[in-house]
């Protein structure tokens, strides 16, 4: 997985041991280690934490939240 596209994106990654992988979570990209090793993310209870992208499966890429135009 090329974790540094997603940086600033909206996705869903199940993230945990093997006995917890059915666990999915939204969580918002918000930066990578210079080794490419961890990543910065955050829930959606705004808290931020690193993860080891090796512990990690991108499940999917969600679009972005916009306003409706108005008709």
């Amino acid at each position: 997985m090329d974790i540094r596209g997603l940086v600033g994106k909206r996705i869903l990654m199940s993230a945990g041991s093997y006995y917890n992988s059915n666990n999915v979570e939204e969580y918002k990209v918000l930066e990578v280690s210079p080794s490419g090793n961890w990543v910065k993310v955050m829930n959606n209870n705004t808290r931020k934490f690193w993860k080891m992208v090796s512990a990690c499966a991108l499940v999917e890429v969600l679009e972005d939240l916009e306003a409706s135009p108005k008709e």
